[in-house]
């Protein structure tokens, strides 16, 4: 796996020889389309081990059997090619070579109005799927859109589906006021509609925490007897409860673009380094960055490259904070994380051994999945992992 910066001046054709690969391979990597990459545009480019020119009347299941590999392999390695039938002469990526880790696994958040195509695209990268479906208040729990159609399209897929529940009242736990009929609300809601768990937010508490904690032990140990799994959503700064009395969390953590920025060590490492500490890294889920910065406000990473490209932008990259940033006439300075950032979040997710990642399904760009799915092996070795103070090490 490379890390490409364009040249100005520099053709596809020319990067596409350097890494002896194909301009198809790397234009669907980086979802470049019609588009030509930015100046200073980072670029992944995953090399091939083998490739397959597909031929008349090729399906996956054909190419699967015949090469001995699964079929879900073949969309793992081609996204592309994900709901839709094959092409005949199209060249598909059959290996990418070793991957380097143990596994991490993936959680892909659905929202109202995300694409079901994407989610399809994404499902065989996920372990779990939660549909953020579901709002609480003072007067219960209240269905944001019908989920129930692609619960059970996510099941049949052999994935893990969640339900996720953004409590608004947080004063229910400092008066004490119909705890126990809200639990029992919650399960309701996960069994009657087909989930395997429930993700509970839980990142914006603070003199609650105790009483709140108390009812995640009540919670789980209900949970636990109807064969669900509970998650908290958590900040680095929630007492560690939240993430000790469930069985995992997702880590919400500071985005460079929302403050002046540190170095990246000084910020983005120092963060998952001080929570590994506490000794609760191996329930958490990381969450990927997918936003970036613009005066006033947020827009998309993809939307970004996108505008950089279509507006003839140059790209610059600082390599301290790790963070790409240019101008555009419109919206001012434009700063979003790199691809070395998101690659540095993989490698500090084994060396601390995290769980794995989470993100929004509709926001991340693909690269950042496919950077994934190249490091990460799909089991977990059988190997013996040591604490030596806030670091870990992997004996093989």
């Amino acid at each position: 796996m490379n890390i490409h910066i364009t040249k100005k001046g520099e053709k596809l054709t020319d990067i596409a020889e350097k890494y002896s690969v194909s301009e198809e391979n790397i234009k669907n990597t980086n979802e470049l389309y019609e588009l030509s990459p930015a100046d200073g545009e980072e670029l992944l480019i995953l090399q091939p081990t083998r490739t397959y020119k597909v031929q008349f009347g090729d399906t996956p299941e054909r190419i699967a059997l015949r090469f001995g590999i699964g079929k879900n392999d073949i969309f793992l390695n081609n996204p592309q090619v994900i709901g839709r039938q094959l092409i005949q002469g199209e060249e598909l990526t059959l290996k990418q070579g070793e991957r380097k880790h143990g596994m991490a696994v993936a959680n892909g958040y659905y929202y109202k109005d995300c694409n079901e195509n994407r989610l399809f695209q994404l499902l065989p990268y996920l372990t779990y799927v939660t549909f953020a479906s579901t709002v609480a208040d003072e007067r219960g729990i209240k269905r944001i859109f019908d989920d129930h159609r692609l619960v059970e399209k996510v099941s049949k897929e052999k994935k893990i589906p969640l339900i996720r529940v953004y409590d608004k009242y947080l004063s229910r736990y400092d008066l004490c006021k119909d705890i126990s009929e809200f639990a029992k609300e919650l399960i309701e809601l996960a069994i009657s509609g087909g989930y395997k768990g429930i993700v509970l937010n839980s990142s914006t508490f603070n003199n609650s925490a105790e009483k709140y904690s108390s009812f995640l032990i009540d919670l789980r140990k209900i949970m636990i007897g109807c064969d669900l799994i509970l998650i908290t959503e958590i900040s680095p700064e929630s007492p560690m409860e939240f993430c000790e009395y469930a069985d995992g969390a997702v880590m919400y953590y500071p985005k460079y673009a929302e403050n002046e920025p540190l170095s990246f060590d000084e910020g983005e490492r120092k963060i998952f380094a001080d929570f590994a500490c506490l000794g609760e890294s191996a329930k958490a889920f990381i969450d990927l960055p997918c936003l970036g910065s613009v005066s006033g406000g947020y827009v998309g990473i993809s939307d970004a490259l996108s505008r950089a490209r279509r507006n003839g932008c140059e790209i610059t990259h600082n390599e301290s904070t790790l963070l790409s940033h240019y101008r555009d006439r419109k919206q001012g300075e434009v700063v979003f994380p790199s691809m070395q950032s998101i690659k540095e979040i993989f490698e500090i997710i084994n060396e601390f051994d995290y769980m794995g990642i989470c993100f929004d399904i509709m926001r991340v760009p693909m690269y950042q999945i496919l950077m994934y799915n190249a490091l990460f092996k799909t089991s977990y070795m059988n190997s013996v992992r040591t604490r030596e103070g806030c670091s870990r090490a992997v004996e093989e």
